[in-house]
């Protein structure tokens, strides 16, 4: 009889436990998080994503456990704005510019131009302009978290690339089709590859000079195969930002406190992150240097001949072929004073 009660003890504390364990998965929300990059920590983005996971779980006691795929291992990296809107992915690491063609306001990120310094950049996530971005990007599907920005430079290989005249005559990659079209105004002769291609384009001279990302130069190592490098430490032409979006779809059922977890979360890393882009860039100017590669700063002087040429090509085709172009490129000049 006791050996049986003991049984029936045991069974019961068994079934209590399993009920435990049942309710604590059933009130854990499970979240993925999205990004093209490999897992590497040293790279500040792929750590601001590692940080803002950890962060969340801490402050929400583990109630919210976000598990990330990098490497686009859960989803293409061109296919991730779709991804978001539908719901598929709850959250990603996100080029913004990669939704250009679904929200056509976004592609004001990558206007060459528009920002002369990273602190620019970093300053314009509170201006008018972004916030009219943002509302776009949430009527679309996605809502942005963490800003996260990138600088671009320029690496060449039969001579430097300081001033739109050096142009003349090369075959470059550009940063978006508004940039081609200038430097194409400059004498240039434009080539769309991906960044895998640029590599073995400029190692057999199927390419002069590509502009690319700070993190995209160190990780396709291009400082092997160029001579000069125009580095975006002080200022640079090229800007963008990849943000950690989330689903509007995911942001609509967290509880008003998991909102509010997620968006403290989010603005507490981006001080890092900027940090980070900006190590980043003296990191890539770096290898470029230890390779042999001449490293040259823009100087202001060659950032206003430069904007001088956007402003006759980009900004004008920007105003005229994109919804709402004009007010959004005047609010965003006027925003650093720059009429």
């Amino acid at each position: 009889m006791k050996r049986r009660t003991y049984a029936l003890g045991l069974a019961a504390a068994t079934l209590t436990l399993a009920g435990m364990t049942a309710s604590a998965q059933a009130t854990t929300l499970n979240l993925k998080m999205a990004h093209q990059w490999p897992d590497d920590s040293s790279d500040y983005v792929v750590q601001t994503g590692k940080l803002f996971a950890k962060e969340v779980e801490q402050k929400s006691h583990g109630s919210i456990q976000i598990h990330i795929f990098p490497a686009e291992s859960l989803v293409k990296a061109l296919n991730t704005g779709e991804a978001l809107r539908t719901g598929a992915v709850d959250l990603a690491i996100y080029p913004y510019i990669y939704s250009g063609g679904a929200i056509p306001q976004m592609n004001l990120i990558l206007l060459p131009g528009l920002w002369k310094t990273a602190a620019d950049v970093y300053r314009f996530r509170h201006s008018k302009p972004w916030q009219t971005l943002e509302k776009d990007a949430e009527n679309y599907g996605f809502k942005t978290l963490c800003w996260i920005q990138i600088s671009g430079g320029v690496a060449s290989k039969p001579r430097p690339i300081n001033l739109p005249s050096d142009l003349k005559g090369l075959k470059v990659r550009g940063a978006g089709r508004m940039m081609e079209a200038a430097l194409q105004a400059a004498g240039a002769s434009t080539v769309s590859m991906a960044s895998s291609e640029t590599y073995s384009a400029m190692q057999l001279g199927l390419l002069d000079g590509l502009w690319t990302s700070s993190g995209t130069f160190g990780s396709y190592r291009i400082y092997e195969v160029s001579k000069y490098y125009n580095s975006p430490q002080n200022y640079s032409i090229f800007y963008t930002i990849e943000p950690i979006a989330i689903s509007m779809k995911t942001w609509r059922k967290l509880t008003p406190a998991q909102q509010k977890i997620m968006l403290e979360v989010g603005k507490s890393l981006e001080h890092q992150a900027y940090v980070g882009a900006k190590a980043a860039d003296a990191q890539v100017a770096d290898m470029f240097a230890k390779h042999g590669a001449k490293v040259h700063d823009m100087t202001l002087g060659e950032w206003k001949q430069w904007q001088a040429l956007f402003r006759k090509v980009s900004f004008p085709m920007f105003r005229k072929s994109v919804p709402d172009g004009k007010q959004l490129l005047d609010e965003s000049l006027a925003f650093y004073g720059d009429k």
